[in-house]
Parts: structure tokens; C-alpha cells; sequence
């Protein structure tokens, strides 16, 4: 069986937020690939803890994803500010010539996809496009281990590795059965510390809040970040929209650092944040080549946490624009035109200590993680839509046994999707359009 179809199988999809079906990346040829180890979001740790302790399968697993895509160079990118993490890597990819170390420096958001493909290959991803247009593929740490698993063990993507921080009485790297609630992960974590709190899903940039705490671990679910209602985080991301375009109409001065910090602007993209708060003032839902641009943002959240002096939100309206898009199915079609770094990119890149700073989360950062924590959940809901694409579609129905690793849900037919399989052994109670809930 083709390493492509294995990861089908075992429902392996991107890692790292996206959620992309692997199977349907590696499936083309391309030169390079690229393993992102940069983690670049605060206070997230777990593929710092893979790294470190599962070195010897990731370099199999990116072994396993250059057969497959036909690449002759493979590099595994990480922050040069973790020497033993590469010494580590280097021990097990000794004697492979097609594998190399590519150390980042220690800025934000090195892991955005298109930046890393400029920085270890120097080529630039057209607008619109992906690392597949300039003979690259790149996958996330986790996504990779999780390759390895299903080539060299048939094993589907059950559980992930998280980091649960912030105002939690022991904060931790946690293997988590995909599933289990949020709430139960905290409990691992010895309960919340302040008794008003929200979680943010992800790293405190790119991440969503989320206030209920029923709700389940997906496979592309990074980080649990327990912070106070009032944190200067969640209220930024809490603010109601009618109110930041208020406020972008009544206070932006034109001063143009949004654009000039973009990280997208710099590797040469059409992507300029300030024009989107001039267009505010006409109406975001004029077809133009300003908003239509918004698919060019990468929502890393630079413009509003460290560029804007007044406090606005160029991202929040990108990803507003974009929202409407997706509803309304609309995919603009970039022209394709000659890139070119713009000569203060290097210069822009903005340290991740700075931003850390700015959202106000030095308290949390540096902490000592407690690793090597697994959850034991006596009941799960999985959801049928972890992934991009169409959601799966249930194979069982109630009463029915499973145990770890039975497929439970498969890819509908001519569809872009990924099989879903059961996080424990136990009896299906629940069947619907969006889950499945199993007990022990």
C-alpha cells in the first residue's frame, strides 16, 4: 500500500490548526520537505517535548514523507535558541545526507508556513498559493510523528499532545485522548487557579476563546490556555465587531505600521492592512482589489498586538472579510506576477520575547511543564468535523462496540475529508451529523 494511503487510513490531517488531510499533501512530487518544528505561538510546548523525546521517529517519519513525495532534500526547522534539541536531532538523522538541521531565529511567527519556505529554501509562495507551487511540502512535528505511527505501526491518530497553561495549578504537556472535555484536562492540571476564566484554543495570537468546558479535544487542538475573563488577551479577541469598526473609522491615523510590519507584505504579497482601515470607511463589501486581498492574511494578529499605536484591528476585519467569503464560496483568482522580498524583512522580524511582553503573558512563560501525562477518559465525543474538508460520515450506530482505533467515521465519497477512529474502547451512545459519543 502507498505511504499515502496508509495515512489516509489512520486519519492522519495537519497537526499544527489546519487540519489539512496529509494524505492528499503528499500525495505530488515536489524537491523538499520541510518539517516545522518552530512552535512559534507563547507558552506552547508540546512539540518542544516531542522533539525531545520522539527525535528518533520524526526523522523516520520525514524518511517516510520524502518516499512519498519523491523529495531529494529534507530539513527539519527549529529555533536555533534550543541547542539541545538540535544536538538531539543531528544524533539521529547522523549518516543521512538528504536530511539537514535549518536553525530559525527566535521571532514571530517563524512557523507561518509561507515564511518558512522563504527562510530555508528562499523562495517565495505566490499569493493565494501553497508550498506546493514552489516544490515544497511542509508538515508540523506532531502531524509527522503521527505519520510515522501509521506507516511503521498501522496506528490511526487517536490521542494529542497539548499544552494545558496559564492560571492552572500545574501546568503540563498532556497526551490527550481525542475526545475528552476540556474540563478534564484542566482537572489533570490540578483545577484552575482564579475562579473567573475563559480558555483560549490554541497559542494566545492565533487562538479562539472558548468558555464551555464540555467541549472535546480535536486532532489539530495545540494548546489550553487557561487565562482571567479580564486578561488584556481575551478581551481584545472579545471585542464585538460592530465596535472595532467603529473604532477603526474614528481613530486610524494612516500610519501605515500594520503594512510595514506585515509579515506577508514583506515577503512581497499585495497584503496592506492599513488600506483595509481606509476601506472602512466606504464599505467592506465592495468587490475591490483591497478586500479582496484579506486571503492573503495569515490572522498571525502582528498588526493589532504589536504594530497598531492605536489599539485597532486590521486583523480582526480581515478575518471578518474572509468569514463571508467562505460563506458565500467566493475564491478570488490571484494573477500571477514576479515576487521579491522586500530589503526590511529581516530587519521587521519582530522577537517573540516582545510579543510575549505585549499580550501581558510573561507570568506564564518559562514555567516548568509537567510531561509525560496521559489521560484515561471514561467517556469521549468525537467530532465529525476536525478537519478540512467535508465532515465524515458515521459507521456505526448506537449500541455498537468499539475499541481504540476502529474507524467510526470515513470520508464521503468524492470529497476532500479525513476517516475519524475511536479514542477509547467502549459502546457508541451517541450518533449524529456532528459527533459521536462512546462510553466505557
Amino acid at each position: 500500500m502507498k505511504i499515502s494511503e496508509i495515512i489516509k487510513e489512520c486519519g492522519v490531517v495537519g497537526a499544527g490548526g489546519a487540519g489539512f488531510p496529509t494524505h492528499v499533501k503528499i500525495n505530488a512530487k515536489v524537491d523538499t520537505v520541510i518539517v516545522n518544528g518552530a512552535e512559534c505561538e507563547p507558552l506552547l510546548a508540546s512539540d518542544k517535548y516531542l522533539m525531545e523525546t520522539e527525535s528518533d521517529k520524526i526523522v523516520r517519519g520525514l524518511e517516510y514523507i520524502m518516499e512519498a513525495c519523491g523529495a531529494k532534500k529534507g530539513f527539519i526547522a527549529l529555533k536555533e535558541k534550543y541547542p539541545f534539541l538540535i544536538q538531539g536531532v543531528l544524533n539521529n538523522a547522523h549518516g543521512k545526507g538528504n536530511i539537514d538541521i535549518f536553525p530559525l531565529g527566535d521571532f514571530y511567527p517563524a512557523g507561518d508556513e509561507y515564511i518558512l519556505v522563504n527562510e530555508v529554501t528562499g523562495r517565495i509562495v505566490p499569493e493565494g498559493g501553497i508550498p506546493l507551487q514552489v516544490d515544497c511540502v511542509v508538515n508540523n512535528i506532531e502531524t509527522v510523528l503521527n505519520i510515522f505511527e501509521a506507516v511503521e505501526n498501522n496506528k490511526p491518530v487517536t490521542e494529542r499532545f497539548l499544552t494545558c497553561t496559564g492560571e492552572v495549578a500545574r501546568p503540563s504537556v498532556i497526551k490527550a485522548h481525542i475526545g475528552i472535555t476540556l474540563k478534564e484536562v484542566i482537572e489533570m492540571c490540578g483545577g484552575a487557579t482564579v475562579r473567573d476564566f475563559v480558555v483560549i484554543i490554541g497559542g494566545p495570537l492565533m487562538g479562539t476563546v472558548e468558555t464551555d468546558l464540555e467541549s472535546p479535544v480535536t486532532k489539530t487542538m495545540s494548546g489550553i490556555i487557561v487565562l482571567p475573563r479580564d486578561h488584556e488577551v481575551v478581551k481584545k479577541k472579545t471585542i464585538p465587531f460592530e465596535f472595532i469598526v467603529k473604532q477603526s473609522k474614528a481613530a486610524c491615523c494612516q500610519c501605515t505600521y500594520c503594512t510595514e510590519l506585515c509579515p506577508r507584505y514583506l515577503l512581497g504579497h499585495g497584503l496592506e492592512p492599513h488600506k483595509i482601515m481606509r476601506q472602512i470607511s466606504y464599505g467592506i463589501d465592495i468587490p475591490s482589489e483591497t478586500i479582496t486581498n484579506a486571503l492573503l492574511c495569515s490572522e498571525c494578529g502582528l498588526c493589532e498586538i504589536y504594530a497598531c499605536v492605536m489599539g485597532l484591528s486590521p486583523n480582526a476585519v480581515y478575518a471578518r472579510i474572509k468569514e463571508e467569503f467562505i460563506s458565500e464560496n467566493f475564491k478570488p483568482i490571484f494573477p500571477e506576477k514576479k515576487l521579491a522580498v522586500n530589503e526590511m524583512k529581516d530587519y521587521r522580524k519582530i522577537p517573540t520575547g516582545r510579543i510575549i511582553e505585549r499580550l501581558m503573558l510573561s507570568q506564564y512563560e518559562g514555567v516548568n511543564l509537567r510531561r509525560g501525562l496521559e489521560t484515561g477518559p471514561d467517556r469521549v465525543e468525537i467530532l465529525l468535523k476536525q478537519h478540512t474538508g467535508e465532515p465524515s460520515a458515521p459507521v456505526v450506530k448506537v449500541g455498537d462496540r468499539t475499541i481504540k482505533g476502529s474507524l467510526i467515521a470515513d470520508i464521503p465519497d468524492e470529497t476532500l475529508g479525513a476517516k475519524v477512529h475511536s479514542s477509547i474502547e467502549g459502546r457508541v451512545v451517541f450518533v449524529d451529523e456532528e459527533r459521536i459519543i462512546i462510553e466505557k
